[in-house]
């Protein structure tokens, strides 16, 4: 439980990281950019985890006799697709190049590819989870899962720059002491709940809470202290539990068998080939795009997100959990 509270508040942190507003001015490079980003390590992905996963586990095959090996093979690649906007970002803010063309493409295109990452892991664990209930999905069921997904971002996205503004107005009048953070904290699990209740994973709505929030919404409150800052604290306290659990799941044995260094260096060469093709598309003449490839190369706390995911709907054995994280 601890550990699923720090993935809510670790994706909260991540949206926190970029806004409504920074998304629509990414420009068409920042598009293109992602959407090679995910689509080119999705179908390098996908042929590496085909040529070293031949079976499906025995755990799976106990819940689901009949379970489809395609069903992992997409779980794996789907890990390929995200990139750690965190990571990027503090990258670029250390070097003091935050303001530069390079990194405002990648940073958009980041925040993108998290977006089209979390739709694909929407659709993909409903795909996972009705195949292990013994229910068959359609084309229309996966599309049906997909236009779920999309319409809660973007409903979530509409209505929370309508509704949180005023909401914050509201809860800025009582002058009680903490009530910031606890707002935040509600806006963020309540859109989790939401997320769970529309059958996608809660760090959608975690993530989508993160977005919507602003540090303009909280100018009425009677603190010197941002958001960012505020959510320190706990984040210090359970995000910790949450790396911990995933590498109490790694099994350090199972590096020594060769598929699995095989499957493991097959990944990280796919994730860096997939991720370099995207300098290609940069629409901008003057932009260096082998800087934008190396830009989107980095993996963090959403790819272990995704592979917790996996690892609990027991689509991720023991074995293939450590290189697809």
């Amino acid at each position: 439980m601890l550990s699923k509270i720090g993935i809510i508040i670790l994706l909260f942190e991540v949206g926190l990281e970029s806004s409504v507003k920074e998304m629509r001015r990414v420009g068409l490079s920042s598009l293109l950019v992602a959407t090679v980003g995910v689509v080119v390590p999705f179908v390098l992905g996908y042929l590496v985890s085909e040529l070293f996963v031949k079976e499906v586990a025995g755990e799976i095959i106990a819940i689901s006799p009949h379970f489809n090996i395609h069903k992992i093979h997409l779980f794996i690649v789907a890990i390929l697709c995200a990139t750690s906007v965190g990571i990027t970002a503090r990258v670029f803010q250390d070097m003091g190049k935050i303001q530069m063309l390079e990194a405002r493409i990648v940073l958009g295109a980041a925040v993108i590819d998290d977006v089209l990452g979390l739709i694909i892991l929407a659709a993909v664990a409903g795909i996972v989870s009705s195949a292990e209930s013994g229910a068959s999905l359609s084309l229309s069921g996966i599309f049906r899962l997909t236009i779920i997904a999309v319409a809660f971002l973007v409903g979530a996205l509409v209505v929370g720059s309508l509704a949180i503004p005023k909401l914050m107005k509201v809860a800025a009048r009582f002058r009680t002491r903490g009530l910031m953070l606890t707002t935040a904290l509600v806006i963020c699990f309540g859109l989790s709940a939401l997320a769970g209740l529309a059958g996608l994973e809660s760090v959608v709505g975690a993530f989508a809470a993160g977005l919507v929030l602003e540090e303009i919404h909280f100018k009425d409150f009677a603190s010197d202290l941002t958001i960012k800052r505020l959510i320190e604290p706990i984040s210090i306290v359970f995000v910790p539990v949450f790396f911990v659990l995933m590498g109490m799941r790694v099994q350090l044995e199972s590096f020594i068998v060769p598929s699995i260094i095989g499957i493991s260096v097959g990944l990280i060469v796919a994730a860096v080939i997939g991720k370099q093709v995207c300098g290609l598309v940069v629409k901008e003449k003057n932009a260096d795009r082998l800087t934008v490839g190396i830009g989107m190369i980095p993996r963090g706390e959403v790819g272990l997100i995704f592979a917790s995911v996996g690892r609990c709907l027991g689509v991720i054995d023991h074995e293939i959990f450590p290189p697809s994280s």
